[in-house]
């Protein structure tokens, strides 16, 4: 492993890589396993060239088909140290204009054995070169993820290990595929939705926040009603009351609600204003380190969005029809606007400070200070002072009853009338 991280365009390195990839998936030594998997990972990040990245990506890719996908979730794992930048359509072009200098050097062949030689004693990075590479990379690493979503049973409990770091992996490369694949890609996601209560939580939200990177990159062009998506991420809120699941998944659950309703406009009040109830329902039950970068995300929305305001009202004030439905999964159909964000009032005398304070700005609409009350911080910062088992105390100075208040500087004698006692210690 420090072999191949210390010289990896080593004569030998091919040898070396069919080594380390099979050691990858060594189920009888976990240290090993993890040692050649954070080899394969320093490889992919540190590979200009982008050769000997692909040559690792290949040989991982058909590991993990040869052992019908019984890997360990590290070997996906370390496609996503990956720095892919080169889209498809790039690609394409750039082996057009590779298979255009090739002609011109078949003609000029003493030329072409210069420009090699040149080539060979210069650091610079061949831009061309990176482009194939990286591309044929993208190919193998997203025909493995398509190969374990398209698998018969997704219940299997290996592929079940998969699935997260699969649907992770898409999620990050969404952005690089072309539109014929987007198709394929949103067909395999909503037939994964549709049963996303079965499945783990961290794949169900990286399928939701897959379909939405999808949607706003390559698929832009596309128009779908992203209510398909959007329903889902609904339903698997709740999930995040448990303390495992909080921990584990708030930061996928934040990226989520941040790609559907901030980098994109809703345009459906009841369903924001379904999505707000749900949030304060959740952080009212939910760690503090989840109830903090949730109601950060609810002072945000309302910030954003400021028809769902009717939500801080008194029920009593508001004149409304039928009752509130929070069973449902559709939230167009929860009928949010028959009941009011009473959660807040609770969540004002919450026993972290950091709830409160954003509970209390929620319901008198303070405006959320950016970068340092941004959700994904406030869960930075409460994660690790949960961690560091720090408590934050408030020093509060009280005045002396004597002391002038206000800008009055002189001095005014104030007379107290002693409480009446009824001086049962002098009888």
């Amino acid at each position: 492993c420090e072999l191949l991280k210390a010289a990896p365009h080593f004569n030998f390195r091919s040898n070396i890589l069919n080594v380390v990839v099979r050691q990858m998936n060594n189920k009888q030594c976990e240290e090993v396993s993890s040692a050649c998997c954070l080899a394969v990972g320093h490889v992919f990040k540190t590979d200009a060239q982008g050769e000997v990245a692909l040559e690792a990506a290949r040989l991982v890719a058909k590991m993990v088909k040869d052992r019908g996908f019984r890997v360990r979730a590290g070997v996906l794992r370390s496609f996503l140290s990956l720095p892919l930048r080169v889209h498809v359509d790039e690609a394409q072009a750039a082996k057009i204009a590779a298979a255009a200098n090739a002609k011109k050097r078949k003609k000029d062949k003493e030329g072409a054995e210069i420009e090699n030689e040149m080539r060979e004693g210069s650091s610079s990075v061949d831009k061309i070169l990176l482009a194939r590479s990286q591309a044929d990379t993208l190919e193998a690493v997203t025909l493995t993820y398509f190969r374990i979503l398209k698998s018969e049973d997704l219940t299997a409990e290996h592929i079940a290990e998969l699935l997260p770091p699969a649907l992770e992996g898409l999620a990050k490369f969404a952005h690089l595929i072309n539109m014929d694949t987007v198709v394929d890609l949103l067909g395999v996601l909503k037939s994964l939705l549709k049963k996303v209560d079965a499945l783990p939580l961290d794949a169900s939200l990286n399928c939701v926040l897959t379909a939405f990177q999808t949607l706003q990159g390559p698929g832009k062009e596309m128009q779908i009603d992203q209510k398909e998506y959007v329903t889902p991420l609904y339903s698997q809120l709740p999930r995040l009351a448990t303390e495992n699941s909080s921990r584990q998944h708030t930061e996928i659950a934040l990226k989520c609600l941040d790609a559907a309703f901030i980098k994109r406009r809703e345009y459906s009040t009841v369903r924001i204003a379904a999505f707000v109830k749900q949030l304060c329902t959740v952080s009212l039950h939910a760690p503090a380190h989840t109830s903090g970068p949730l109601m950060a995300f609810v002072r945000q929305l309302l910030q954003r969005y400021t028809s769902v305001h009717q939500m801080l009202e008194n029920e009593q004030d508001v004149i409304t029809s039928g009752t509130y439905a929070p069973g449902l999964d559709d939230p167009e159909q929860t009928n949010p606007f028959a009941t009011s964000a009473w959660e807040l009032a609770t969540l004002k005398f919450h026993y972290k400070d950091q709830v409160a304070a954003h509970a209390s700005g929620a319901a008198s609409l303070r405006i959320l200070q950016f970068p340092a009350e941004a959700p994904d911080r406030v869960r930075k910062n409460m994660i690790r002072d949960a961690d560091e088992m720090y408590i934050e105390c408030k020093r509060l100075k009280k005045k002396h009853p004597l002391e002038s208040r206000g800008g009055d500087r002189r001095q005014q004698a104030r007379f107290i009338t002693p409480r009446k006692t009824g001086n049962y210690h002098l009888k």
